[in-house]
Parts: structure tokens; sequence; C-alpha cells
């Protein structure tokens, strides 16, 4: 049994052995991280006895926290002598704590506040705002040192962009000190204008203003505040601003250029020329930026002429005029219809060794094309092509926009041809829309869905442009079944209806002779789509009834308008018109009927009309409708036209028991 035993126990320790050594690593990684802990735990301790050793020593005073027993508090210690240097923040302390006297000390102060704004600004205002409360009196504080508390605070606050703080700091120095300086405010205005606090450096200045000792003479603020003012739109205050600076000295460069940006933005092009002559005549350069801004100016205004004189003066000077110029003035050329001009500008560009630009070429393009002069438009693209300027998708749908637009579909698929295989510019979703309306205007529907089909290969999402021009060409050629196809692949890829689908599927309807389908679909489409159908859809399917002489219809659908919002009198006027035109009196007084009852209005030469037709063609009863339909609304009926009274009902023949009744008089 023992020897059992002790068999036992060899196979456990073995066992326990092979564990042990299978973890040695983490048994010896253990043993290292906790002797690591105890010398850590160990240098901690002294720590802490070092620090309560020298803490009697700091020249901050603190409240005493001694045990619970002590009833009475204990009272601030003495402060250390005033001029010492600032003490580090971390041994400030509770600043609730410190001693009211060294919170009224200047000289103990003001180096503390200076030094928390470098990494503690809230600390900074907090200590400023206890030694307010402690009783600090700012006109008893040294000038210098006044100006370097406050200089440090107000800059600080606005760093943090805290505007509400450093106003609040403003205020307490003309309260309660000796008022802010212009030192001051020009490091604030600086400090603002770098920061891109426009508006709060406006506000600052009129905060100065109502001092009435302020007087501003550095221009380099004077600048600031109009550029300021620029930004935050305050145009007013600049021409003030612009007219203070150049009383403190002549204006930089950058002065005129925010002036003349001012005045593009007003589109004042006699200031910017001005304004450019001033420059000339003070012997400041003017760089393309600031002419081509002017230029830009006189375009705008439609003062092309002017514009082409301040070319010729920039031509004068060597490297100003760029591409951009004459861009600017092609545009405006092209604008006014005067292609001539914009072309000889273009010949004079290439004169000068400038290279034309994609833009240039555009302007070209949309101009010829707007004037529909597409032989030379297409001059300018074979130009184009030769020079092997680089081609993008803008310059070819430009083209495209031109052939489409003047029927020739047949030019316009060419150069979409070229634009994929020649050049492999990717056509955009501005192109295929081009193409496919110009394709379905010409009933040539299945190009149309070829071109769908291209733009979903290269992953363009049609918009409602496409399907609505893809609906339209199913109107043209009445096929109702691609079009119901296409509207469903249209609500399938999420793309909301409008009106102008509606419409086109009206039509689409009314071609296909399926006015049932077009009442049905105006009741349900619009409200499953959350889209407030236009009263002009109830007055095209109304028009679309009647041309198809179907009265009862159009009154169905008088009805659904009149339940939503009564017509207007010029939709009463079009409809009765054409009521009249196809001898549909009957429809056309119903409706009159029913807009009396809905208190609409009809005008009186309009209800005249169809009521001297009805007495026309003999139909009594209409034209006694209508009269009475013109009473109800108010309406004069002109006197030739009254129909006749409706005629009293004939009485019963009297019964054989009636007949055999004797007859009794009464005397």
């Amino acid at each position: 049994m023992a020897i059992e035993t002790i068999s036992n126990y060899d196979a456990s320790l073995s066992l326990l052995m092979k564990a042990g050594y299978s973890l040695r690593y983490e048994i010896t990684c253990g043993l290292v991280l906790l002797v690591l802990w105890c010398m850590g735990q160990l240098a901690g301790i002294r720590q802490k006895q070092k620090g309560g050793k020298s803490a009697s020593h700091l020249p901050i005073a603190r409240v005493s926290e001694k045990s619970s027993s002590h009833k009475a508090q204990a009272q601030p210690r003495p402060a250390a002598k005033t001029g010492a240097p600032p003490v580090p923040t971390q041994q400030i302390g509770a600043i609730d704590q410190i001693n009211p006297a060294l919170l009224r000390d200047p000289a103990w102060l003001v180096p503390q506040v200076t030094l928390l704004c470098r990494a503690q600004v809230q600390n900074a205002l907090v200590l400023y705002r206890a030694a307010i409360q402690a009783g600090l009196k700012l006109r008893d504080v040294p000038a210098n040192d006044c100006r370097h508390l406050f200089v440090s605070l107000v800059t600080s606050a606005i760093r943090i962009c805290q505007m509400d703080e450093a106003m609040q700091l403003l205020r307490d120095l003309r309260e309660r000190g000796p008022g802010v300086d212009v030192t001051l405010f020009s490091s604030v205005a600086k400090l603002c204008t770098s920061k891109h606090l426009f508006a709060e450096c406006l506000t600052v200045y009129d905060f100065m203003m109502e001092d009435p000792n302020f007087v501003l003479t550095d221009k380099s603020i004077w600048s600031c505040l109009l550029f300021c003012a620029i930004e935050v739109r305050a145009y007013p205050r600049c021409n003030q601003f612009f007219d203070r600076l150049k009383s403190c000295g002549a204006p930089s460069h950058k002065d005129y250029g925010n002036m003349v940006r001012l005045a593009s933005l007003h589109g004042d092009w006699q200031l910017s020329l001005n304004l450019i002559k001033e420059m000339r005549a003070m012997g400041i350069d003017v760089d393309s930026v600031i002419y081509n801004t002017a230029l830009a100016t006189c375009v705008g205004a439609d003062q092309v002429d002017q514009a082409r004189g301040l070319l010729e003066n920039m031509e004068r000077t060597e490297g100003v005029a760029d591409v951009i110029t004459y861009n600017t003035l092609m545009k405006g050329y092209a604008k006014a219809g005067r292609m001539d001009q914009c072309y000889e500008l273009f010949e004079e560009l290439k004169m000068q060794n400038i290279e034309a630009s994609q833009v240039t070429y555009g302007i070209l393009l949309d101009g010829f094309i707007n004037e529909n002069q597409l032989e030379r438009a297409a001059q300018v693209f074979s130009t184009m092509t030769k020079e092997g300027c680089t081609m993008n998708t803008v310059l070819y749908t430009t083209l495209i926009k031109g052939f489409a637009r003047a029927g020739e579909v047949d030019q316009a698929m060419k150069v979409y041809d070229q634009m994929r295989t020649e050049r492999t510019v990717p056509p955009d979703l501005i192109t295929f829309s081009i193409l496919i309306k110009a394709n379905c205007d010409v009933d040539r529907l299945e190009e149309a869905l070829k071109l769908l089909e291209a733009m979903l290969n290269l992953n363009l999402r049609p918009d409602e442009v496409v399907f609505n021009n893809l609906l339209a060409g199913c109107a043209r050629q009445a096929n109702v079944q691609l079009g119901k196809h296409l509207y469903s692949d249209m609500v399938a890829s999420g793309i909301r209806p409008s009106n102008a689908t509606f419409s086109i599927l009206i039509r689409l309807y009314h071609q296909s002779k399926l006015l049932e389908d077009a009442i049905e679909m105006l009741r349900d489409e619009p409200a499953k789509h959350k889209v407030d159908p236009e009263p002009r859809l109830f007055l095209q399917l109304i028009q679309s009834c009647i041309r198809e002489r179907q009265g009862r219809r159009a009154v169905e659908v008088y009805e659904m308008l009149a339940n939503r919002s009564v017509p207007t009198a010029s939709a009463h006027s079009s409809m009765i018109t054409t009521c009249v035109k196809l001898n549909m009196y009957d429809t056309a007084a119903e409706i009159m009927a029913i807009a009396a009852e809905k208190g609409g209005r009809v005008d009186g030469q309009d209800a005249n009309s169809l009521l001297d037709g009805a007495m026309r063609k003999r139909k009594t009863q209409v034209a006694q409708d209508v009269a009475s339909s013109m009473a109800k609304l108010g309406l004069a009926v002109d006197p030739k036209l009254v129909p006749p009274a409706p005629s009293a009902p004939k009485p019963k023949a009297p019964s054989s028991a009636e007949s055999a009744r004797p007859v009794r008089y009464s005397y």
C-alpha cells in the first residue's frame, strides 16, 4: 500500500514538473512584473514623503486640511514676496482658496495670469474674475501692468474663439480701468482678421467708436477693417473704410484689390475702371488678377466696348493679359451675339502666342451654335482636332447640342460615334439626354433605346428627363405597351415622376385611344408618389375627352378637378369654347352647372356664346339650364337670348270613375 502511494506521488510530481517546464516563460514574466510593481510602489511612497516636506514652502496660502475634529478654519499662510517669479500652474491649487490680498496684488497677479494664458486660458479667466471679486481696482494697477494683463487675456480669449469673454474684458477695461487704448485694439483687429472672425472684428470696432477720444491712424488696421467688411458683405462700410485708409497714407496693392473685388460684387464697372486709373497714377503695379476682375465686371454689365478698351491697355504691359483675359472678353462678345468680333479676338490671342484652352474653344462652339452658325462651329471643331487640342466631354456635347437643335440628328450621332471610338471620351448624362431627345423627336425610338442601353453599360443612372423623353417618343408612336414598361422601370429605379411625366402619359393614352386608363392614372398615380397634380393636367385630360367626343368622361374629370380647386375663368373659357366648336352643348351645360354649384367663375361672354349656340341649335332644355346656371353665377343674360319659359306639364286625362262623378258647382 505504501509502495503504491509513493508511486502515485512520484507520478504527480513528474506531471507537475512537466507543466512547470512548459510554462517557464510565463512564470518568469510574472515574477519580473511583480518585482517592477513593488519597486514602483516604493518610489511612489518616497515621492509623497518628499512632496509633503516641500509643501510648506509653497508661496500660495492654502486652507489647512486637518482632521474633522479641528473646528476653527485655518488662517491663510503668509504670502511670498511680491515681484517673485510666477508659480508653476500645477502648484497654484484651488483658485477660490487663494489669499484675497494676494489676488489684489498686481505684482503677483499679472505674472500668474500671463503664465496661465499660455496653456490654461480658462483658468486665467477664472483667476482674473476672482481678483475682481476680491476687490482688485484696475484704475490703481500700473498702466504697463494693466496693458500687459489685458493684452494677454483678450488675445488668449480670441485665440480660443471666446469672443463674448473678450468683449466683456474690453468692457471691464473701459468701465473699471483706464480704457482701451489703440494698441490693444490693433492687436485685437489683426488677430480677429487672421482667425477669420470678420464680423467680430467689426463689432470690436463699433465698440471702440463709442469712445469719442478714439482715433485710429494706422492704415494697416483700416486695411483689416476693409477686408472684414467685404467678407461679411457689409458693403456700405467699405467706401468709408477705404476713404479713412487713404487719409492715413497710400493704399496698398492688396487694398485696391479688395476695392476692385467690391466693384465686381456690385457690378460697378465704372468704379473698377476708376480704381485701375488711380493705381496707375500712383505707380502701383496692376496684376492680371485685378485686370481680369475689372474686365469681368465690364462684361457682366454688358459693357463689352469698355472691356475692349481695358484689354488694349493691358496689352501695352507685357505678360499681363493671359488666356483668362481673352476668354472673358470673348464670352462677352458671344453673349452679345457679336461672333465676328469674338472670332477676331480668338485670332488675336494666337498672334499674342497665348495657347487657347478648352474654355476658349467651348466659347466659340457655344456662340456659333447659339447663333445657328453650324458650319463655323464645325470648322472650329475641325481646327481643334487638327491642332491636337485635348477634347473633353463638354466640347463634344456642345457640338452635339448644336446639331440636335438644328434637327441634324445624323450629324449629332456621327459626333457621338467619333467621341466614343476615335477619342475615347466618355459621354455623360447630358450627352445621352440630348441624343435620346433628338432621336425621339424624329421617331427613332429604337435608336433612343440603344442609347439608353449604352448609357446603362457606362454605369450612368438615367434621370427623370431621360425617361420623360423616352415616354414622349412612345406617345408620338402611340406605343402604350412600351410606355407602360418604361414608366414601371422609372418607378422601380427610384425616380419620382413629376407633373411633366403625368402630362406625357396623358398624351400617350390619348394617342392610344385609352382615355379611361388616363383617368385612372390621374386619379391614382400622383397620390401614390406624393405628387400634387397641377390643374393643367386635369384641363389637358378634359380637352382630350372633349376632342374625342367623350362628354361623360370630360364631366367626370371636371368633377375631379372641381373637388380639388375651382377652375379659373380662363380654364372655363377654354373648355366652353371647345365644346361649342364641337357642338357638345350638353357637356358645356353640365360643366357650367357644376361651376355654379361650386361657386366658380365663368366669363359672361363665354356663357352667352354657349346660350346663343344652344338657341340656334334649338336645344331649348340646354338653353334653359345654361340660363339657370348664369343666374346662379350672377351673370346677365343677353335680352336677345332669353330662352322661353318652361311649359307647364299637360293635365292627366281623367279616369272613367272620375268622369262618372257628377260635377258640383258652387255659387
